[in-house]
């Protein structure tokens, strides 16, 4: 029920830009993964889905290696950052792909895809917008849409960069509502941010890097405190517990 990262490195144009890290994510619970740019958050999700192959260490799926691509694209969904669909098809069809890898090889849909699409469609509130082409949408619609695709392959991961980019407060608040319950019913989210108090929202676990190494990981109140803010960041915050959340301000 885990997927683990094991002294994981991966080296670009002779840099670590992930550098031995260890992180265990856990299905049932949020892992918000910080840091300023190029701390090496991208690249450690890909290496988790399987898109970048690790310069040395390894990335365990309940403690196998990661399985072939197809399965592996039955259980673990992932929102790329910037990911644009390669035809300017509706929502409905963009959505629909999520699908494809319960499907046999030019099978048709079934009556499960067809509901399965419908629901994740309705809980990203893009049902009215599915006859719609992907290229008259706006950039928050696009980020809604594509998570919806994610949602349709009922994957046990759900793997997110920068899911919140683009969306307006409303949106914001439901997408975080929206992996809360993922995660309730045993699904594992793991989620790049950039929002703070928006992690601090969300996540029952943190992640934070900087260049490429994780400063702390750990559950919210263990890893996100003023100390390993600033050591990720350089710079000073105050952070104020109520409850069971946290408040993030940075400091002048």
């Amino acid at each position: 029920m885990t997927l683990t990262a094991q002294k994981l490195t991966i080296t670009l144009a002779q840099r670590a830009v992930v550098d031995t890290v260890d992180a265990t994510f856990a299905r049932g619970r949020v892992t918000a993964i910080l840091g300023p740019n190029g701390a090496g958050k991208t690249s450690l999700i890909k290496a988790l889905v399987g898109l970048v192959t690790p310069t040395s260490g390894q990335v365990l799926l309940e403690t196998l290696p990661l399985p072939p691509m197809a399965e592996r694209a039955k259980r673990i969904g992932y929102l790329p950052q910037n990911g644009q669909p390669a035809w300017n098809v509706s929502v409905r069809e963009l959505v629909a792909l999520g699908r494809l890898p319960h499907r046999a090889r030019l099978s048709v849909a079934t009556p499960s895809d067809y509901a399965s699409v419908a629901a994740a469609m309705a809980v990203t509130d893009t049902a009215h917008l599915a006859d719609r082409a992907i290229d008259t949408l706006s950039g928050g619609e696009k980020a809604r849409v594509k998570i919806a695709r994610v949602l349709a392959g009922e994957p046990d991961w759900i793997i997110a960069d920068e899911p919140l980019a683009n969306l307006d407060p409303p949106h914001i608040r439901d997408l975080i509502a929206l992996f809360r319950d993922a995660a309730s019913t045993g699904k594992g989210v793991i989620v790049v941010l950039h929002q703070l108090n928006a992690a601090a929202r969300v996540a029952d676990d943190i992640v934070l890097m900087r260049d490429g190494k994780a400063i702390a990981h750990g559950p919210v109140q263990v890893a996100l405190t003023a100390a390993t803010l600033e050591a990720t960041f350089d710079m000073t915050f105050d952070v104020r517990s109520t409850g069971l959340t946290q408040t993030i301000h940075p400091q002048d």
